[in-house]
């Protein structure tokens, strides 16, 4: 009767002990990831704008080319094919996007058909066919599919990778599904030129998976402790031996005499071929190589 209380106790403890820890691991990790975003609220500004020294005296446009960096040669080219922006708003745009010539060349390209499987390829191809393997980066707006994407390469695409493009990508969706292209298209080139100048974005989704980590991460760490916590000890091989009670009766035993065997010293042994064959395989591997075509990542509206 002893033993059942005891063991009652027992259990009632390491449920109060389980609930404490978990209690304490959620605060926890809740409360570090909420360092974290907030400290990343705290960067600085990264919807930059275009400052004035920074602007080109020639503000002629020539085609699909608004501007020409003297110093790099890198372009900004817009194309408007789904009729997006306003003319006022293709020169806005073109202001902004200047300053991303430092790093590459920069474009906007919209479109209400598109002949490829997938966005991507779509952004893959335009890039190859206007800047070829040149560091620059591409903002699309697909209408056809309803996505918008962010392809970049070369040096540019070091910084802005397919991570960040998933990322920006997700920050700024909403406003093309909302019709507010031209917003959509400033944000998009902001964050790029927050990242390229060394600043942060903000990663919404990044800290929701982290969150959801932690929480998983809790919950298996609490399940290890409290499974150690509760683990009953095995009794020792003395421990069964004096609690046992062994019981023994012979009652008219007979022995019977079977067989006889002889045992040789050194024992007699016999000796035997046996032979093994080997056989060579060959193994090949095989490998594709690649351009380097660069990457992105988009997003639905």
């Amino acid at each position: 009767m002893m033993q059942i209380k005891n063991s009652s106790l027992y259990s009632r403890f390491f449920k109060v002990v389980y609930t404490c820890i978990f209690c304490l691991t959620m605060l926890f990790s809740v409360f570090l990831f909420s360092l974290n975003a907030s400290a990343a609220d705290n960067t600085p500004n990264t919807e930059a704008t275009t400052s004035a020294d920074t602007k080109s005296n020639d503000s002629s446009v020539s085609g699909n080319i608004y501007y020409t960096n003297p110093e790099t040669g890198y372009v900004v080219r817009i194309e408007d094919d789904a009729a997006l922006l306003t003319d006022y708003e293709r020169t806005q745009l073109a202001d902004l996007m200047k300053d991303i010539t430092q790093y590459g060349n920069v474009a906007f390209k919209s479109i209400l058909t598109n002949s490829y499987s997938t966005t991507d390829d779509y952004a893959y191809a335009y890039y190859a066919q206007i800047f070829q393997k040149n560091s620059g980066t591409v903002f699309l707006i697909d209408m056809a599919k309803r996505k918008i994407w962010i392809h970049s390469n070369g040096e540019i695409y070091k910084t802005i990778t397919e991570s960040y493009a998933d990322t920006i990508t997700d920050n700024i969706y909403t406003y093309a599904s909302k019709k507010e292209y031209y917003n959509c298209a400033s944000k998009a080139f902001e964050q790029e030129l927050a990242l390229l100048k060394g600043s942060k974005i903000r990663q919404p989704m990044k800290y929701t998976s982290n969150i959801l980590l932690a929480l998983i991460i809790a919950l298996f760490a609490n399940y290890g402790i409290v499974r150690l916590l509760t683990k009953q000890k095995k009794p020792k091989s003395k421990q069964l031996i004096s609690g046992a009670f062994v019981h023994q009766a012979f009652n008219g035993t007979q022995f019977q005499f079977i067989n006889q065997t002889r045992v040789y010293s050194p024992p007699s042994s016999s000796s035997g071929g046996s032979s093994s064959g080997g056989g060579s395989s060959s193994s090949g591997g095989g490998g594709s190589s690649g351009g380097g075509g660069g990457g992105g990542g988009g997003h639905s509206f």
